[in-house]
């Protein structure tokens, strides 16, 4: 019997992220241009009715990476919200027809005074919001069915469960959002991953950047950070930079430096003097590397640098269970100790084959991963 899924233990009471990643059944290389528009469609409209927020995604052609931000909901409890806010979620998932009819029966019920019942008319809905299951069970059956009737075929289209990883916020964060978007380099097919269109950062490139994806990047760089309290201080007033405009005023530039293979050192020190870079000469971004160099890299003792590491397929990443500092790894696992062994006495496990500039800059995951820890190639 399987286990339940691993969600955050403090999932009532504060927003997780969490990067999920699924295959397409037997990994066949299905998805091309036009279906890769559709699930960035379809993710962006279950994002708004969930109440959920897509960090950093990459849609690949037989599977897909997401960095999902999901709000505290407490178990029995009813989100609770207005009735503009509900029509504001709910829009873009049904049709016109539907919409339509949803909001006038809410206007009858409260003209009635049948507030108890349109509560509950919003409770079916509200039930499956801020639920990352809810979220991904949604995205991807509603794909399935569009592409099922494209294509003629029927039956399931993903090949088991998502995968999860419980992550961080603040610098373990970040090098996963960079991490993702880095996909399609990896993979060769692109030499900069702006030039890759189904990833966030490219679509926060174009030149009218949607503001989606412009913001969740900006909202990983101002995540909490435990390996510096300054950065902490300026997220407040960072928060309230989430615009399209912050963009502009250096967000990309912040980002960028960590999507290429010097850029580590110099993210660590901006994010945490909190000043404004100045334009950078762009750096060429280095291609992923082969997985045979890698090994012979690491089979001799030797290290891969941040940079590096990100540009390689890593589990730690995909089936590390929870990802971050050694602090939020040990927390986690003590609010989850019940799900392992009585032998296993603490939670973070280093990640191996990795030269971290410095002691608070090391990352750890809650799994010991032994074998093959550069993943597959698909």
């Amino acid at each position: 019997m399987r286990q339940p899924r691993f969600i955050s233990p403090m999932a009532e009471t504060d927003s997780s992220l969490y990067h999920c990643i699924s295959r397409v059944v037997d990994r066949q290389f299905i998805l091309g241009r036009v279906e890769k528009d559709m699930f960035v469609q379809i993710m962006r409209q279950y994002e708004t009715f969930c109440g959920v927020r897509v960090l950093s995604y990459c849609i690949m052609s037989n599977h897909f990476h997401l960095l999902v931000e999901v709000p505290p909901k407490k178990k029995g409890e009813a989100i609770v919200m207005d009735d503009t806010e509900f029509l504001r979620c709910i829009k873009p998932l049904y049709s016109k027809a539907y919409y339509i009819g949803i909001e006038q029966m809410l206007e009858r019920f409260r003209a009635d005074g049948a507030d108890n019942a349109a509560e509950e008319l919003k409770a079916k809905y509200t039930c499956r919001m801020h639920d990352l299951s809810e979220f991904m069970k949604g995205l991807k059956q509603k794909f399935t069915q569009w592409y099922n009737g494209a294509k003629a075929r029927c039956g399931t289209l993903w090949e088991g469960r998502f995968k999860s990883v419980l992550v961080e916020d603040g610098y373990a964060a970040r090098i996963m959002c960079a991490y993702i978007d880095l996909n399609p380099v990896r993979a060769g097919m692109v030499a900069k991953p702006e030039d890759y269109k189904w990833c966030s950062y490219a679509e926060a490139m174009q030149p009218k950047g949607n503001q989606k994806a412009r913001g969740g990047i900006c909202r990983v760089l101002v995540g909490a950070d435990a390996f510096d309290q300054q950065a902490d201080e300026l997220r407040t007033e960072r928060l309230k930079q989430l615009d399209e405009g912050a963009w502009d005023e250096g967000f990309g530039e912040r980002y960028r430096t960590l999507l290429f293979a010097d850029g580590e050192e110099a993210f660590a020190e901006e994010i945490h003097s909190g000043e404004m870079p100045e334009r950078r000469k762009s750096r060429r971004v280095r291609k992923g590397f082969q997985r045979k160099e890698v090994e012979k890299v690491l089979g001799r003792g030797g290290k891969l640098t941040v940079g590096e590491m990100i540009r390689c397929r890593v589990r730690y990443f995909s089936d590390g269970m929870a990802f971050g500092s050694k602090t939020f790894v040990e927390n986690v696992f003590r609010e989850v100790r019940n799900r392992f062994g009585a032998k296993r006495q603490s939670g973070a496990r280093a990640m191996r084959g990795v030269g971290w500039q410095s002691k608070k800059l090391r990352l750890y995951s809650m799994r010991e991963l032994r074998k093959d820890l550069l993943g597959s190639d698909n």
